[in-house]
């Protein structure tokens, strides 16, 4: 009996790539759940609390989503997840603290790094590579 072949290096690639996007939606998540930690406990922001509710939601699918492509193919998430949790959670907060420009433009940045991110890893992902 042989012992088990060690993936190659395309296949230790994808896991890579998918344990940082895993990672970058958790974050996600976690920004969201900062932002409305503020924004829900204030009466006059009820529609911003809404907007991010909606926003995170959409996030959760999204994580929803890689924790199953993890599990089949057997990736480990990240060993980052606490910080990334207490980070996320930190600058959601912080940047609903400074108001609802700040949060906005908080999300909107890092939902323009996430799609750069994912438009550069098309070129890994290309098979005739």
């Amino acid at each position: 009996m042989s012992a088990p072949q060690k993936p190659g290096p395309r296949t230790q690639r994808l896991a890579e790539m998918l344990r940082v996007d895993h990672a970058g939606e958790y974050g996600a998540v976690a920004i969201y759940r900062g932002q409305r930690a503020v924004f829900d406990r204030l009466p006059h922001k009820a529609e911003t609390a809404a907007l991010l509710k909606d926003m995170e939601e959409g996030e959760q699918h999204h994580l929803a989503a890689f924790d199953k492509i993890l599990a089949e193919r057997k990736v480990r998430p990240t060993l980052l997840a606490p910080f990334w949790n207490a980070a996320g959670f930190g600058l959601g907060a912080a940047t609903a603290l400074m108001g609802e420009k700040a949060a906005m433009a908080c999300t909107a940045a890092v939902e323009d790094v996430i799609e750069k991110h994912y438009a550069e890893q098309i070129g890994d992902l290309d098979p005739d590579d």
